[in-house]
């Protein structure tokens, strides 16, 4: 097969899922407005597109598939039949047919997937609803007018792929709105869109992260050269140069990672008709409502939350939202609703999964781990409601009885919790008894380049992440004062837990420590000459993780500084503390610290005896 055909294949797959994920949620709104022609119009021009470009390419199964669902939904559109819920369920599952087609042409393995039954249901789909067509004239929604559809015999001409003299696909369009568009700005408009491969923008962003840490290197070079020449005129020069490639990098740096920044849409799109699915044999009446599926994040963040999300969703259907007859019997709205919340907050992205189901029953949950040897009686009874809640994070655990395809394995929430942790991230749960429950995870932005407040600790430095820095402050030791044998430290009225990180790393205080023998011995260094330091106080760092808030002292401060994520293997004496490393100014290895994982160790047992 040629490279160009190869090429035209990659764009048709591409193409043919984006085209997949737009339409598929359409349903669900359609179900809910009734009949819209805009909605029916959208879906039937995808897959009209869709089934003349795999004809061009000679997959025929895709194209026969394609063909009856098309069928069926210009009987729709020009209101010969009813677009009943069973007319729904096969049309959707002819896009799943179409999806796995794609997926075999995608994975190049030749499997040969029969699609008889499938024509079948559509056919017979077909009949049963010409036995009964639709005698009710729906008034569509006047505020949209739609241009003639293609297959009409209003329409001019309708989008088909041709080929060009080089082998490669075009599209013609003829419609009466591009015929009065000057063919100047078509052809400008064609250039502003290109199709880039992940690999290629992946590479990209690994060169850029190797330039940030060079450009870390030359500003520290260049700040030593001016410490010691400041009135040379060629180090002057060196300054203004370095300066400037400063802010170039930053701009490079950002202009890549906005590349790399995909909308939660991505994700978010496919639930409604999960939930559709999922509750309808349950007998519920479920509803999802989705906002901020606009915010954008890392495309690393998009590929890896989507399972976590499909767990906390299953199990709100399943677990959490009453069967209509009996949230009728205690007074709720017969229809449930799942609400699906994301935005961002500073360098943050906060998705909230909200139901108004039975909520979580603690005392349920600490039976169940009991039964299940997961727990001790005696450590179970010293749980407070937060420990409780949190035990269900624990693999094995799950509070069905009789275990079917949606739950009852337990191994949901463990899913939930480990993949949120692999983003650097942080799950909390909130829940009511009988009113529901939210749960709350936090996400970086972006997974590669991160700012760092770089502090040292007994000649060690180490980088903190940025977004979980809520404030710096200098106290002095008399302030840090002994409370139920915790040291606390009281900020402007507001007491906080004390930790000195000296001891998180030596393993005190609950905290697993680090403990690196034989790791690269440039991890420690000497004291910086910049480092700001008084042994008569504190440099105190506010950290913010979640909704927790607790002090770490260091010795000194050494300033911010955009850091490099480089993920550390081959050693296993990395304690799961260090989310990573980075290469210094000077050029020796920083370890960067989770502060999440940290706080989680410190907390989860003193909460569990709230």
């Amino acid at each position: 097969m040629s490279d160009d055909m190869e090429e035209i294949i990659a764009d048709f797959i591409v193409e043919g899922e984006e085209t997949l994920d737009r339409i598929d949620p359409l349903f669900i709104e359609l179900e809910e407005k009734g009949f819209d022609p805009g909605i029916i119009n959208e879906i039937f021009r995808g897959m009209h597109t869709m089934k003349g470009a795999a004809g061009f390419l000679g997959f025929q199964k895709i194209v026969d598939v394609s063909h009856r669902a098309e069928t069926i939904l210009k009987k729709v559109r020009d209101k010969e039949i009813s677009l009943e819920p069973r007319l729904v369920d096969v049309i959707l599952k002819s896009f799943d047919m179409v999806r796995l087609l794609i997926g075999n042409i995608k994975a190049k393995d030749h499997a040969e997937t029969d699609i008889s039954r499938m024509l079948e249901d559509l056919d017979d789909a077909l009949k049963a609803s010409e036995k009964n067509p639709s005698k009710t004239v729906v008034k569509a929604r006047p505020a949209v007018i739609e241009a003639p559809a293609c297959g009409t015999p209003e329409a001019h001409a309708c989008p088909e792929p041709v080929p060009d003299g080089a082998g490669k696909t075009k599209t013609a369009h003829l419609p009466s709105e591009e015929a009065r568009t000057p063919q100047k700005e078509i052809k400008n408009e064609a250039i502003q869109n290109l199709r880039i491969g992940v690999d290629k923008i992946d590479h990209v962003m690994n060169l850029t992260g190797e330039v940030v840490l060079i450009r870390n290197r030359l500003l520290n070079l260049a700040g030593g050269l001016e410490h010691r020449y400041a009135s040379d005129q060629q180090v002057e020069s060196l300054l203004e140069a370095v300066s400037f490639l400063d802010l170039l990098t930053s701009d490079m740096q950002l202009a890549v990672m906005r590349m790399r920044m995909q909308p939660l849409k991505k994700v978010l799109g496919k639930f409604p008709r999960m939930v559709k699915e999922i509750s309808a044999p349950l007998g519920k009446n479920v509803e999802l409502r989705i906002s901020g599926e606009d915010t954008e994040v890392d495309k690393s963040v998009i590929e890896q939350i989507g399972d976590p999300l499909v767990h906390i969703i299953r199990n709100s259907i399943d677990h959490a939202i009453e069967p209509t007859e009996e949230r009728t019997a205690i007074g709720k709205p017969e229809r449930g609703v799942i609400s699906i919340n994301a935005s961002q907050k500073g360098s943050q992205i906060i998705i909230e999964v909200s139901d108004d189901g039975r909520g979580i029953d603690v005392e349920k949950v600490k039976r169940k781990a009991i039964d299940k040897g997961l727990i001790s009686e005696e450590d179970a009874s010293a749980l407070g409601r937060e420990g409780a809640v949190n035990l269900i994070f624990m693999p094995g655990l799950s509070t069905n009885d009789v275990a079917t395809e949606l739950s009852g394995r337990g191994v949901g929430m463990d899913v939930v919790k480990n993949n949120v942790s692999r983003l650097n991230g942080f799950i909390e749960i909130m829940t009511k008894k009988g009113e529901g429950t939210t749960i709350r995870i936090s996400l970086p932005l972006t997974l590669a380049i991160i700012h760092a407040l770089l502090v040292e600790v007994k000649g060690s430095v180490y980088a903190i992440p940025l977004t979980l820095v809520d404030e710096t402050l200098k106290v002095a030791k008399s302030e840090i004062q002994g409370l139920l044998q915790k040291r606390v430290l009281n900020i402007r009225g507001r007491v906080y837990p004390f930790f000195e990180l000296s001891d998180l790393l030596d393993g005190q205080s609950g905290s697993p420590g680090i403990h690196l023998p034989g790791f690269p011995g440039n991890v420690t260094q000497q004291s910086s000459p910049g480092a700001v330091e008084d042994s008569a106080g504190r440099y105190v760092i506010v950290v913010a993780v979640a909704d927790s808030r607790f002090c770490i002292g260091v010795d000194s401060l050494l300033g911010l500084q955009e850091v490099v994520i480089k993920s550390i293997t081959g050693s296993s004496n990395v304690a799961p503390c260090i989310l990573g490393a980075t290469i210094s100014g000077d050029g020796k290895v920083i370890l960067i610290m989770d502060l999440g994982h940290i706080a989680r160790s410190l907390f989860d047992k003193e909460r569990a005896q709230v």
